[in-house]
């Protein structure tokens, strides 16, 4: 069966100047293998462009603390990235042609625009806001 998820956040100033904190709850969607502490994900945005992000986890102590690390500046300057925008980071897993299960990841960053739905401010794509 498939492996597929989804992880959300609102991004901090933290985020957005240093690395990105992801949820503990990643941990069991990317796994590391034993003896390194790191891996490099590509990532598709919503504009198609493949972004390579250090996904990385400390060697030692009780918390993990994964966070993207390489990369994820140079997103985040691309695409004008602002305290308060909502990270959406999802994986999908499929089966590539030779018949192995690869996967897949998207990124997306939402911004809360000046339109109403309904009196509540409709989010969309950062690419609206560039």
């Amino acid at each position: 069966m498939p492996h597929n998820f989804k992880i959300s956040k609102l991004l901090s100033e933290y985020d957005i100047t240093k690395k990105l904190v992801l949820p503990n709850r990643i941990l069991v969607h990317i796994p590391i293998p034993q003896g390194v502490h790191f891996v490099d994900l590509q990532a598709m945005d919503t504009m198609e462009q493949i972004w390579t992000l250090r996904y990385y986890t400390r060697p030692s102590g009780n918390r993990k603390g994964p966070v993207f690390t390489v990369g994820w500046l140079g997103f985040v300057q691309n695409k004008s990235l602002e305290v308060g925008d909502k990270l959406i980071f999802c994986g999908h897993q499929f089966r590539a042609a030779g018949g192995e299960l690869q996967m897949q990841y998207k990124i997306q960053v939402t911004r809360k625009s000046n339109v109403n739905y309904q009196g509540e401010p409709i989010s969309l794509d950062v690419e609206n806001f560039l």
